[in-house]
């Protein structure tokens, strides 16, 4: 007698356990014995006291048992490609998102079926290399895993830049719609609202591409694929950060226009408080509900770098003469240089302290 072992690779326990954490349901359909099927289950972490169904069970299962059966069971054994097929295109009609992974020809069939299939391509076939959507070079569980959660760093960080640029927008045409209502001058030159449209916002939306993910990224469960985009808590967080750059240069401004009368004077604070102000917006809009001590202030480099370049910019713009002409600025007063940080920081820091405080609420109810 011989006896023929293949273990599961040890990474695969805890990439399963990442899975369930995440919402992702992991699923065996096998060909093997039950038995077999079984022992690997508990390898891997998969529950192997759950119900298990072989192929003649399936044969014996209508098509309404069955989708009731699928929402329970996580180990199928004995099947053929008819089977896999049938649990694949039951899970769709169900409205489940579906993986399948497969390295054989009778896997194809379920490949080509599914949401995504995932061949390998170390020992997998050329027929389900052509099957699939994606094929794994190093045949690896924690691969798809890793894949996962690149993909949901993509689409936060896509959403984190889409919200601050958009919360630039909703704040720079309050800023200059209150002075009108009011009946006195916009708080901006025209050469300083195209340096703002053309290069500051987009420049700023650009380094969230680098913003590495937070530590709670893998504990929520997948984006519903009918969700919009822009959703409901979208554009409030939109308008709500939006709001706090709007208060911080309106005020500066119009506490520095009534007060002295001097219109370059009035528009310099306005555009140094809306420079300094969007660069603080998009330092606390680098995360969603993880405090920024949490994530590293210094994680993102590339927002570093803009930032310096930022504040560079802004000494620039106020104290060399040749710019000062350009940008049709000033000079500014130390007590200028108080009211925009303070006016700044309070517009943007409040939102800091909320995610502290969501942050501490979930530590405590863990």
């Amino acid at each position: 007698f011989m006896g023929v072992a293949d273990p599961p690779r040890p990474e695969v326990k805890a990439a399963m356990a990442v899975c369930r954490a995440a919402g992702i349901r992991p699923v065996m359909i096998t060909g093997d014995h039950p038995l077999t099927a079984r022992v690997i289950a508990e390898q891997v972490g998969l529950n192997g006291n759950t119900r298990l169904l072989t192929g003649p069970e399936l044969d014996a299962l209508s098509d309404e048992e069955l989708k009731e059966a699928v929402g329970q069971v996580s180990i199928y054994a004995r099947t053929s490609p008819e089977h896999k097929l049938r649990i694949v295109r039951t899970l769709r009609e169900l409205g489940e998102r579906v993986a399948v992974t497969g390295d054989g020809i009778n896997d194809a069939p379920a490949l080509a079926a599914a949401d995504i299939g995932v061949a390998m391509g170390e020992t997998g076939t050329d027929v389900a290399r052509e099957a699939a959507a994606m094929v794994l070079a190093n045949d690896n569980f924690t691969t798809i895993v890793n894949a996962i959660k690149e993909g949901r760093v993509l689409f936060a960080n896509l959403k984190k830049g889409v919200r601050y640029y958009l919360a630039c927008k909703v704040a720079l045409v309050s800023a200059t719609l209150l002075p009108v209502l009011l009946r006195v001058p916009v708080p901006f030159a025209p050469i300083q609202i195209i340096l703002m449209e053309l290069f500051m916002d987009l420049a700023a939306s650009a380094t969230f591409v680098n913003e590495p993910a937070e530590t709670d990224l893998m504990r929520y469960p997948p984006r519903n694929p009918k969700a919009n985009f822009m959703d409901r808590s979208m554009v409030s967080s939109i308008f709500t950060s939006g709001a706090g750059l709007f208060a911080a240069v309106s005020i500066a401004y119009l506490v520095t226009w009534y007060s002295s009368g001097n219109l370059a004077h009035a528009q310099t604070v306005a555009f140094v408080s809306w420079l300094l102000g969007h660069l603080l917006l998009a330092i606390n809009l680098r995360s969603e509900r993880e405090p920024l001590f949490r994530l590293g202030f210094f994680s993102n480099r590339l927002m570093i770098i803009w930032s310096l370049a930022t504040v560079v910019f802004i000494l620039f713009a106020t104290l060399v003469p040749g710019v000062q002409s350009l940008l049709k600025t000033v000079p500014l007063s130390g007590g200028d240089w108080l009211l925009i940080v303070i006016a700044t920081v309070a517009g943007t820091s409040w939102l800091e302290a909320r995610k502290l405080l969501f942050w501490r609420s979930n530590v405590k109810r863990r």
